[in-house]
């Protein structure tokens, strides 16, 4: 999926960078555990209503590092490496940082706090970086609303829609898995991070970059 405004330069991205290559490592380490071992990292370190009442709150970070397989790392890493760096790009790579894992931390949250409400439903544990991820995605949408971009729906249909669209959405999609819960999909998560990337957005005094094309060239010497 390609969600970035269309932009002809290639930032340097060293956060995002580190954030796939961290994943990465952890996946990799993840699967050479054995079997009682990935049990344990999971109740220490995936987010869970039970463990957190327990004090563990260090889960509102650390589950946002876990994946629950091989795809769902991928599609997240692909999705990171597809609309991050522009984010870092315009953000600067503090708050980035800040603005993703605020998002992950807000996802956690609103999950936690309806597990909390309703933990026959929302009480199994979650894992992954969709969170941080709709966060970004979310800045991004508010950055370039009108700015044009292009989806793979389902990763096969290509479309093309302004940002604002897009993350109007990827809310809709969220709130109605929310409500309706479908898949091994943590929605509530999602929709957290959604509303946390515009909340962290709104404390950062940021513009959105101007297109390559009405930057200024320099002139050739003679």
């Amino acid at each position: 999926m390609s969600t970035a405004p269309q932009n002809d330069r290639s930032p340097a991205s060293p956060i995002t960078t580190a954030l796939i290559v961290i994943n990465v490592l952890i996946f990799l380490w993840e699967s050479r555990l054995g079997y009682s071992q990935q049990k344990s990292l999971i109740y220490h370190y995936a987010l869970n209503l039970a463990t957190v009442k327990q004090g563990m709150w260090w889960q509102f970070l650390s589950y946002q590092f876990l994946h629950g397989g091989l795809l769902h790392l991928l599609f997240n890493l692909l999705f990171l490496h597809s609309i991050g760096p522009l984010l870092e790009l315009t953000l600067g790579a503090r708050r980035y940082l800040a603005l993703y894992l605020c998002s992950g931390v807000g996802g956690g949250a609103l999950h936690i706090l309806v597990a909390w409400l309703s933990p026959n439903h929302f009480g199994s544990a979650v894992v992954g970086a969709s969170a941080g991820l709709c966060g970004v995605l979310a800045a991004v949408c508010a950055l370039y609303a009108e700015e044009k971009v292009d989806v793979k729906l389902f990763y096969v249909i290509p479309l093309r829609m302004r940002a604002k669209f897009l993350l109007l959405a990827v809310a809709l999609v969220t709130m109605g898995g929310a409500l309706f819960p479908f898949g091994n999909v943590a929605h509530l998560a999602h929709l957290g991070g959604l509303v946390g990337g515009l909340v962290a957005l709104n404390f950062m005094e940021v513009k959105p970059l101007p297109p390559a094309d009405d930057e200024p060239k320099e002139q050739s010497r003679r």
